[in-house]
């Protein structure tokens, strides 16, 4: 058991190392599907090929190797799950991190609450890359400067509310 989680720990960190790598060569927006190739697709490509050469010297990989790896790439998805749609969350801009960091400059004196900027709360940050992303992504469409749900966005949209009412918690498109 030990191994399982040192090598998905492991398998984790080397997505993650590759992952940062290629962030900051190639920046972009979006990086849904470039977060899936490194953490889901890449694993699976390593494995085949290490699969593919045991086989070229005629060789091949013990059965309780196999599942000992399918348990490891298991434990690396769940992992990589989380990390994934918590990086989302970090990346974006954050009003609550925001004012954080301005009070955080402001000490040992503080900050009142009326020096807080209001510069940060643009339609572009709070708004913005949202907007584009959810645009990009199909869940809504404009049309002559009027965002509307398309198909899958009321579905998405349906879902959440459902569930937010599920939890007990408001209505947050209502105000």
């Amino acid at each position: 058991m030990k191994a399982i989680l040192f090598q998905a720990l492991v398998l984790f960190c080397s997505c993650s190392a590759v992952h940062v790598m290629v962030w900051r060569l190639f920046p972009v927006r979006s990086q849904g599907i470039r977060l899936g190739a490194i953490f889901v697709a890449l694993p699976v490509a390593c494995f085949g090929l290490l699969v593919g050469v045991l086989r070229v010297f005629g060789n091949s990989l013990p059965i309780g190797d196999s599942i000992m790896w399918g348990l490891v790439y298991i434990f690396h998805l769940s992992v990589s799950g989380s990390y994934m749609f918590f990086y989302t969350a970090v990346t974006g801009f954050s009003p609550s991190i925001a004012i954080l960091e301005k009070v955080e400059a402001s000490m040992p004196r503080g900050l009142k609450r009326n020096d807080l900027a209001p510069k940060w709360f643009t339609d572009a940050n709070l708004s913005g890359a949202r907007r584009e992303n959810l645009l990009a992504t199909g869940f809504i469409y404009e049309t002559n400067g009027v965002l509307r749900l398309s198909g899958r966005g009321r579905l998405i949209a349906h879902c959440f509310l459902m569930f937010r009412r599920f939890l007990g918690l408001p209505d947050i498109g209502r105000g």
